[in-house]
């Protein structure tokens, strides 16, 4: 069994309204040394699978159709370790 970092964050393009948010409360703050801040989110599973390449399969799929919205996200993901049983 595998654990998985799965990081969704906006594409590029796509304006970020919380990071816009963020960075002036940063600025007001007196941290000007911060900048272009993104909103992102993280999420954490286990798989009970160990070939790497159905594990991909798996959190591709899951990624595209539950996880992210495609169309406006970007993902990523890492096998973290093996999780005990």
């Amino acid at each position: 069994m595998k654990k998985i970092e799965l990081i969704v964050t906006l594409q590029p393009q796509v304006l970020d309204t919380q990071g816009e948010a963020l960075n002036r409360a940063v600025h007001e703050l007196g941290h000007e040394e911060i900048n272009d801040i993104r909103v992102g989110k993280v999420l954490y599973f286990d798989i009970d699978e160990t070939d790497e390449t159905k594990i991909d399969e798996s959190v591709r799929r899951l990624s595209e159709k539950l996880f992210a919205n495609t169309v406006i996200e970007t993902y990523s993901y890492t096998i973290l370790d093996e999780v005990a049983e």
